[in-house]
């Protein structure tokens, strides 16, 4: 899924200092075998004309996400010229063809005033879209209803990874895919300093190409160990502080990242919906014993909570003192999420190198996939509130359409996060491809059971210490409440639902 498909767009990408985001689906839309009589676009294997009537949309905030109002509606003050003109067309074009509107209210958290409202009997929004993490956690409250019977999740526009791994039952209630944007914006990847892998003649002699080497499945944890350790360069000083260049920038939470980098969630649904926790199962502490290597070394990983207060502009976390250092070109790699590259790109500061984006390194050559985390706090999902009884033919018939219709849209937000200048070739907008078409939802880490000691927290903590690796018996300590929390849940599930 999301297939870039304006690749001329799309090679506007990196020159300067800046880079970008999201990509979409796209591809050939023609029609199969068993579509229905058309009206409107002849490939949308749908019909109907509703009269007119109006969808109503629950979304996030433009102040939580520049994106969340302006998917679905236009608007004329926003700086993103061409996504709103796209938004604009395509409403119409739904709107002619098929007689429905689309009315938008947003919130900085909707899912929590949509549950308030449901409980009370006065919801009558139609849709609501919020982060994984609020949506997914409140769905044994039977606040959505199932999409089984109203929506084709097969079919192209619709992101596969979301409707398998958000669910643990056999029915499915959230999806994302063409229809939002905010699904694409808050994805873990790697951004990465061009001149100074260039400038850098053992890492060039070692691995040439970077971005062929991720294309022939060799952008490892090994590789990105050894050219983290080559990157790598004390202070002044012969220190390593906020002034030392490293080869990785990151976060505690980062190692977490990693192992999902390997295809390990914290938890995942196997068949007849049970549920495995892996943190102490062979192969995730053989992965997360390399990731402790890379990221518990101080002199090659430089991570945000040790700088807090650091640089110009001191910060909570220290996520903007770690952005310092990645602009300041103090950094080879800079793990962080697709948001930050129009971040990078709005931001009044000049950055003097030129960077590109990758994935998240596999754990070894054999791995057949890379595996991008979703940010469960920010990127997106679809629902519909079980409130919504009496509009759902025609609130599906507007979510398939706006999957399908959404190409220009996406195409426009390439053009808007991506245009930055013009290069040469079009590496790093399939490097984006790659990156949304493996993305990876982590059901353990959205629903972070254990309460106090959360399992989400886990390869954090462990990381943090950094005398010894104590994954076995931090697992081991916090594993029963995990066991505890998450059967609840199951439970849930099974008794709940509706």
């Amino acid at each position: 899924m999301k297939k870039i498909m304006l690749i001329i767009m799309v090679l506007l990408i990196i020159t300067m200092p800046l880079f970008v985001s999201c990509g979409k689906t796209g591809g050939d839309k023609s029609k199969t075998e068993g579509d229905v009589s058309f009206s409107g676009d002849e490939s949308f294997p749908y019909s109907g004309n509703f009269g007119g009537k109006t969808i109503k949309i629950f979304t996030i905030s433009s102040d939580r996400n520049a994106y969340g109002e302006l998917q679905f509606v236009s608007d004329e003050d926003s700086k993103a010229g061409a996504v709103n003109q796209a938004v604009n067309d395509r409403n119409n074009r739904i709107e002619e063809d098929y007689g429905l509107k689309i009315a938008v209210t947003s919130a900085k958290y909707p899912a929590d005033d949509v549950k308030t409202l449901i409980q009370g009997g006065v919801c009558e929004y139609d849709v609501v879209v919020d982060s994984v993490d609020k949506m997914v956690t409140s769905v044994t409250e039977n606040l959505y209803r199932s999409l089984d019977d109203i929506i084709d999740l097969g079919n192209k526009w619709w992101d596969n990874a979301s409707i398998n791994s958000l669910t643990l039952n056999d029915k499915h209630y959230f999806l994302a895919g063409d229809a939002l944007i905010t699904d694409d914006d808050n994805i873990y990847l790697t951004l990465f300093n061009k001149d100074m892998y260039n400038n850098n003649n053992q890492i060039k002699e070692d691995y040439g190409d970077i971005y062929k080497l991720v294309n022939d499945g060799k952008f490892t944890y090994d590789a990105f160990l050894q050219m983290s350790k080559s990157a790598s360069k004390a202070d002044p000083e012969g220190k390593w502080t906020f002034d030392a260049t490293y080869g990785n920038l990151s976060h505690a939470y980062g190692a977490t990242i990693m192992v999902n980098g390997a295809g390990i969630a914290l938890a995942e649904k196997l068949e007849d919906n049970i549920v495995r926790l892996n943190p102490g199962t062979e192969k995730a502490v053989t992965v997360f014993d390399k990731v402790y290597e890379i990221m518990s070394d101080k002199t090659i990983t430089q991570r945000a909570e040790l700088i807090i207060g650091q640089g110009s502009r001191p910060s909570t976390y220290g996520f903007s003192e770690l952005e310092e250092m990645f602009r300041n070109g103090r950094g080879l790699f800079y793990n962080t999420t697709s948001s930050s590259i129009s971040i990078l790109k709005y931001s009044t500061e000049a950055i003097d190198f030129q960077f590109g984006v990758l994935p998240i390194p596999k754990f070894d050559e054999e791995q057949e996939h890379y595996y991008c985390a979703v940010n469960r706090y920010q990127s997106s999902v679809i629902g519909i509130p079980s409130s919504n009884v009496e509009n759902t033919e025609e609130t599906a018939f507007l979510l398939e359409a706006l999957g399908y219709f959404s190409e220009d849209v996406t195409e426009a937000y390439y053009e808007t996060t991506l245009k930055l200048q013009a290069i040469e070739d079009d590496d790093d907008a399939k490097m984006l491809d790659l990156i949304y078409n493996n993305r990876f939802y982590d059901i353990g880490a959205i629903y972070g059971w254990g309460g106090t000691n959360s399992i989400v927290g886990l390869y954090s903590n462990v990381i943090k210490n950094d005398s010894a690796n104590t994954l076995i018996s931090s697992w081991e300590a916090i594993k029963s409440a995990v066991e505890e929390d998450m059967n609840a849940t199951i439970e849930e599930y099974q008794n709940n639902l509706n």
